[in-house]
C-alpha cells in the first residue's frame, strides 16, 4: 500500500532554507505548524479545512492521525471543519480511530534534528475499538506530509485508507 501517490493535499509546503519563500508560501508554513495545535486560532482552522474540503469529490470517511503523544484532539478538530466545509450533497463521516500503543518521537522534531523520519514500523499506530461503519474511501486527516510514513503506518494498522493534508513536503 503506498499512501504517498494517492495521498491529497490543498498546498505545497516548502522547508526554510530549501530556498527564499514567497509570502505565501510563508503564511502555508505558519499554517501547517498551527494546524498542529489543538488551540489552533478558528480563522486558521477555518482556512485550512476549508481549503481541503475542495480535495473532496465522493462520499468519505476522514480519520485524524494521532500526534506522537497518540492524542488526536488536533486533527479531530481539524476533521470535523473540514466535513462542515465539504461540497454540498457529499456526505462525510468522521470517525476518530487510531491512536498510538505508546508515545514516539515528534516527526516534526526528528525533521528539525535531520534524524530522518521515524520508520514506519515504529509509528506504533493502532486501531481503537469501533462500531462496523459503511464502506467509503477513507482519508486520513493531517496537516503536512513529508516522508508518508505516518501516513502509511495509519494504512497498515487500519488495512487501508490514504491521506488528506493541508501541506505537502514530499515530493520537494
Amino acid at each position: 500500500m503506498n499512501t504517498l501517490r494517492t495521498t491529497k493535499a490543498a498546498q505545497r509546503f516548502y522547508a526554510v532554507g530549501s530556498r527564499p519563500l514567497t509570502e505565501e508560501e510563508k503564511v502555508i508554513r505558519f499554517e501547517a505548524y498551527a494546524l498542529k495545535s489543538p488551540e489552533c486560532p478558528n480563522d486558521i482552522l477555518r482556512d485550512c479545512a476549508y481549503a481541503m474540503a475542495m480535495e473532496i469529490d465522493a462520499a468519505c470517511i476522514l480519520i485524524p492521525v494521532p500526534d506522537h503523544t497518540g492524542d488526536t484532539k488536533a486533527n479531530r478538530r481539524l476533521a470535523h471543519a473540514i466535513a462542515q466545509d465539504a461540497p454540498t450533497g457529499i456526505a462525510v463521516d468522521v470517525r476518530d480511530l487510531l491512536t498510538r500503543s505508546h508515545p514516539v518521537p515528534s516527526t516534526c522534531a526528528r525533521h528539525k534534528e535531520r534524524r530522518g523520519p521515524l520508520p514506519i514500523e515504529e509509528h506504533c499506530i493502532t486501531v481503537r475499538e469501533h462500531r462496523p461503519f459503511p464502506l467509503k474511501r477513507v482519508f486520513f486527516v493531517d496537516n503536512v506530509i513529508t516522508s508518508g510514513n505516518t501516513l502509511e503506518a495509519c494504512a497498515q494498522a487500519l488495512g487501508f485508507g490514504t491521506g488528506l493534508v493541508y501541506a505537502d513536503a514530499s515530493r520537494l
